[in-house]
């Protein structure tokens, strides 16, 4: 065997040894792959870390439930239950085999818990799993102002309420009757005068019940407080608290602003609807486990021991002043699974509003959960600019944030809708009012006006689609002057106010006689689109030549392409619109009707 043969052979061996070698190292380093970095750092100075650990099998639903509120929660429910229960079981036994204390989500499926390296290397390698975050500390975002606590008793409703026309739904006997609200915010004192008969756990004087109506997600002291000693009673509240408690004041002036009423203190949109609610923040604090906690207990409510959820129990809209910033826990790598949370909460019939942020009159503002996510209804703030006789007028804050959402390359179009939000007077601990601004103030009267819709119209619940549209088309068109990117603020939706300025007059006048109409491109009962199919121009046409008002056009997704009014011979350009299938969508006669169209160019 000469040399060169020799060679030969041996160089084989060294690259099969070699081979063998990159595998097995690669086989130790797959873990990393589905653990952040910042998971890894922190365990580079302790010893455990909290996380969230992700599993591959995310349950969504593409086709949405049927039937009632009731009917739909109790689906999305069961079906949720069923997908974390069939793929959890082999990380919850090696969790219980170690004596690792851990807790089970079903909204997503998702487990947090407590590890070290080891164990973290172990669980990151089981095949199920997708992704192991770190269960980061978020911040509240800051409200834009605070003045001294301020007791008028005028008997005025505040000018929120006035300008978005509340009280004059109020005068037509809607005042959010058989409707429930939910917060997930600081907490909140239910004992306020201005709340506390709203509160759904309240039933007299003598009889007080918070199973079902009241959850603590804060099980923990944050570290970041800085804390010389990790104590529960350096909360006012406590931890795992038993009834409704605000270690802040935020929430209970969110609730104010959905429901608050005390005499001739009016501040709530809502007076007579019913409010149940979660803490998911420590003292301003929070992290991403307590989010989904809040929301998976929307989702079906437990006893006060966290046990035997209910979906019947289930609010019909949900309040959500926070923010989770890429810098404090969210970021690319966890997105989805915040997303994927809420998407389920609205498939369950829960209307889900949430504050667009306070970042700023800049385009691309709005860049975080969850107000990035094209299920939740984002909510920009305006503020009164002048009063004309006596009505407000109102323009968009300079703290609001603006659309669209670039920062995971969506290009989506928020905010949906702007409301009230600056100088809001409302409820604070004690018994006291204060007034705040923020986008976080213009929240409460999106959700105070959902309940009103569905007061007025208890079929529209669990509607979600239907309620948006409501609001969309029934909402005081504004517009902004300026451009970003491929969007123009003097369009509506646009980047500033989305469909405008919420009106609760218009949209209760929509809910009390809506009625949904059959899609259909060929039978037609009244509303006339033709030709169909067309290339530059259709023309609508209605029995009787009722009033139209506002048309809204969308692609089979969902997604908007043309907001406005048709000129007078009922004509609408869709020149710019791309060749495809289209509904549009309209008021006759205070009901929506909704056709299929076809955009096809000439060529």
């Amino acid at each position: 065997m000469n040399m060169s043969h020799l060679f030969r052979i041996f160089l084989i061996y060294s690259l099969l040894f070699l081979n063998i070698s990159i595998s097995h190292s690669q086989d130790k380093l797959i873990w990393k792959v589905k653990v952040s970095a910042e998971t890894i750092e922190k365990l580079n100075s302790e010893d455990q870390v909290e996380v969230l650990i992700y599993l591959k099998e995310q349950k969504r639903f593409n086709t949405l439930p049927q039937g009632n509120k009731t009917e739909k929660a109790r689906q999305v429910f069961e079906s949720l239950q069923q997908n974390a229960a069939a793929s959890q079981g082999h990380i919850q036994s090696f969790l219980n085999k170690n004596n690792i204390p851990f807790h089970s989500f079903f909204i997503v499926n998702a487990i947090r818990t407590k590890v070290d390296l080891q164990s973290l290397t172990t669980i990151a390698e089981f095949p199920e799993v997708r992704f192991i975050s770190l269960d980061s500390p978020i911040k509240i975002p800051d409200q834009r102002m605070e003045t001294a606590n301020t007791n008028e008793r005028d008997g005025i409703p505040e000018w929120g309420i006035q300008v978005i026309q509340a009280d004059s739904v109020w005068n037509l006997g809607v005042r959010g009757e058989n409707v429930v609200v939910g917060g997930q915010d600081t907490g909140y004192d239910w004992t306020h005068p201005a709340i506390k008969s709203k509160y759904r756990g309240y039933i007299d004087e003598d009889q007080v019940d918070h199973n079902y109506n009241w959850h603590d997600a804060i099980h923990d002291i944050n570290p970041l407080h800085n804390d010389s000693i990790v104590d529960p009673s350096n909360n006012p509240c406590g931890l795992d608290v038993l009834f409704p408690c605000d270690d802040g004041s935020h929430g209970t002036h969110t609730m104010g602003t959905m429901v608050g009423r005390d005499g001739d203190n009016i501040v709530g949109v809502a007076p007579n609807a019913k409010w149940i609610g979660v803490r998911n923040m420590e003292r301003g604090w929070g992290q991403p486990s307590t989010y989904l906690e809040a929301f998976e207990w929307f989702l079906a409510p437990t006893d006060l021991n966290g046990e035997n959820p209910d979906p019947n129990m289930a609010p019909h809209v949900i309040n959500n002043s926070w923010s989770c910033p890429a810098v404090e826990g969210c970021d690319a790598s966890n997105w989805e699974f915040m997303d994927i949370a809420i998407q389920n909460l609205r498939n369950s019939g829960v209307f889900v509003v949430v504050s667009a942020g306070n970042s700023g009159n800049q385009c691309g503002r709005i860049n975080a959960p969850p107000s990035m996510f094209d299920d939740s209804f984002a909510v920009g703030a305006t503020r009164v600019v002048d009063t004309i006789d006596g009505v407000f007028i109102d323009d968009i804050a300079g703290y609001s944030s603006w659309g669209p959402v670039t920062v995971d390359g969506s290009n989506l179009l928020k905010p949906d809708i702007s409301a009230p939000g600056s100088n809001v007077r409302s409820s604070v601990p004690g018994g006291g009012y204060s007034r705040s601004s923020g986008t976080s103030m213009a929240g409460p009267h999106v959700a105070g006006v959902v309940a009103l819709i569905i007061s007025a119209n208890l079929s529209l619940a669990g509607n979600i689609d239907a309620i948006e549209e409501i609001i969309q088309l029934s909402a005081d068109p504004k517009t902004k002057i300026d451009t970003c990117g491929e969007y123009f603020g003097i369009e509506i939706p646009n980047f500033v106010f989305g469909y405008g300025r919420i009106n609760a007059l218009k949209a209760v006048e929509l809910a009390m006689t809506y009625t949904q109409t059959i899609e259909s491109p060929f039978k037609d009962p009244g509303f006339y689109v033709f030709p169909n199919p067309a290339s530059n121009k259709i023309q609508l046409r209605w029995e009787n030549e009722q009033a139209i008002s506002n048309v809204k056009i969308t692609d089979l997704n969902g997604r908007d392409y043309l907001y406005g009014s048709v000129i007078n011979d009922g004509t609408l350009n869709i020149s710019a619109l791309p060749d495809g299938i289209y509904i549009i969508k309209t008021v006759i006669a205070n009901r929506i009707e909704s056709r299929k169209f076809v955009k096809r160019s000439i060529k």
